[in-house]
């Protein structure tokens, strides 16, 4: 960990890098009556129906002496950062027009009505001397805020440099939960070893779980696609607010690695179909559980690109095939990415599409009587792999 970061500057870098500046929230002071201001907790995550509430503890002063530390430990962190999270619960409870900046610097109102899934972490950086049994406390109930993960900044770390997908660390923090609450607190694994559970889909991880983190494949290369993720801002064909563009980012941030590596394999495809200047036809990729189809498609190389013309066309090839993808697969929202070849540069144009299904009998023959897409099929893809 770098020295001269602070630990919430330290968690904030880490929740930037993995949840985006759309979705993180570090400043959160706000005014709930002209003369008062209050501050949530130290850092929020929030996306579509998920949110985390951070608090984080920092021993900045630590002694030799090991009773010292675990006094500072039992205050601050079990005591202290509890009340401070259960505080900001009922804060975001009882104000459905809490309004802060995020990380991008866009003003955003903090509507927790349509959050069904609330993780709380309290992330601590102990001084040397603090008891190892501390270390071990990976949890904390309250009867106002249940579960409390209690996580040490490294290991922290550890998961989000291993998932580095938001839904995953949301995934893994629900595992986290069922397999610290299912050994009633007397968990002896550490943090790796649950891990290696979560990965390996373990129903219950053992003290030499970790082990298995040595064949784990981190194929960065097969699924990340956050760096044009972070770009999307700068690629929106359909105009509107600054934060339109976050009902897009939030279905990637919805959906697990697998659709990532699913996405970007089409992608791929899809780009050396512009540099060799061929033609084929749009890739579809569903995700039932948020009822939304990903559709990614190479501009036809005949077609024009520039000048009003060409704007217009790509805008309206973009809007027909993701129209056409999500109607295919019957969900109600659709994503779509449409890549073209101008001169020497890509052109990223995306799109979304968010209303109920409902049959149509003009896009019926486009898809059938064109043979848009592939025949389709449900299949069980795999997370992670090992070798």
């Amino acid at each position: 960990m770098a020295s001269k970061l602070s630990l919430e500057d330290f968690a904030a870098n880490l929740n930037i890098t993995t949840f985006w500046q759309e979705f993180t929230f570090h400043q959160t002071r706000f005014r709930p009556r002209p003369a008062e201001q209050v501050e949530l907790a130290d850092g929020i995550v929030k996306f579509g129906s998920f949110a985390i509430i951070f608090q984080m503890k920092e021993r900045t002063q630590e002694t030799n002496d090991p009773e010292v530390e675990r006094r500072w430990f039992q205050r601050k962190v079990l005591r202290k950062a509890k009340d401070q999270i259960k505080s900001t619960l009922s804060y975001l409870s009882k104000n459905s027009n809490i309004t802060i900046d995020n990380d991008r610097g866009h003003s955003i109102t903090l509507d927790f009505s349509n959050v069904s899934i609330v993780r709380k972490i309290i992330l601590f950086k102990g001084g040397r001397h603090l008891p190892r049994y501390c270390f071990m406390k990976k949890r904390i109930v309250s009867a106002e805020a249940k579960f409390i993960h209690i996580l040490e900044i490294e290991d922290y770390f550890g998961i989000i440099e291993k998932l580095r997908v938001p839904y995953d660390v949301i995934e893994y923090l629900e595992y986290r939960e069922k397999i610290i609450s299912f050994s009633k607190g007397d968990l002896i694994c550490d943090e790796a070893d649950i891990m290696a559970g979560f990965l390996s889909d373990m129903e219950m991880p053992q003290p030499n779980s970790k082990e298995k983190l040595r064949n784990f494949v981190q194929d960065i290369q097969s699924f990340d696609i956050s760096g044009i993720i972070r770009n999307l801002h700068d690629h929106i064909v359909v105009a509107g607010a600054d934060t339109s563009y976050y009902r897009i980012l939030e279905q990637f941030a919805c959906v697990p690695r697998s659709i990532w590596r699913e996405f970007k394999t089409r992608l791929v495809i899809c780009i050396d179909a512009c540099k060799a200047r061929q033609a084929r036809m749009p890739f579809i990729v569903g995700f039932p559980q948020t009822d939304c189809t990903f559709m990614i498609a190479s501009m036809d190389p005949e077609w024009p690109v520039l000048g009003e013309g060409g704007t217009t066309l790509r805008l309206a090839a973009l809007n027909m095939f993701t129209e056409a993808a999500k109607y295919h697969l019957k969900t109600r929202v659709g994503v779509g990415l449409l890549i073209s070849l101008e001169d020497q540069y890509f052109n990223l144009d995306w799109c979304q599409i968010d209303r109920a299904w409902v049959y149509n009998s003009k896009l019926e023959s486009i898809i059938s009587d064109i043979g848009l897409f592939k025949t389709t099929k449900s299949q069980s893809i795999n997370k992670f792999f090992f070798r």
